[in-house]
């Protein structure tokens, strides 16, 4: 099984380099997308998520909350993913910003 990150920034690809690998279970290999600010992660999602075409394959797309509405941004997104024919990617919007994980 795969598991494509689609990230709003290289903080989060650099840390989860670090994360994943300890968290992840050998059989599951993962791949990271970063992208240049939450605008071009937005833009890139029914892209990228209709090109991919390997079996097998799950979607996980991280965003920073910045000052939006949390629930509307989630829904946002979601509507991309339907749109690229993916319902199932899983949405997780970082609380503030990356950062405030640490």
């Amino acid at each position: 099984m795969i598991v494509v990150f689609l990230l709003e920034e290289d903080s989060m690809r650099e840390t989860l380099k670090i994360l994943l690998p300890k968290l992840l279970p050998d059989e599951i290999t993962f791949q990271l997308l970063s992208y240049e600010g939450k605008q071009d992660l937005e833009k890139a999602i029914i892209r990228q998520l209709r090109q991919w075409q390997i079996p097998q394959t799950h979607f996980v797309i991280m965003r920073d909350q910045n000052s939006d509405d949390c629930v509307k941004l989630k829904q946002r997104l979601k509507k991309l993913c339907e749109q690229a024919g993916k319902p199932n990617a899983l949405i997780r919007i970082v609380c503030h910003e990356l950062e405030s994980w640490f």
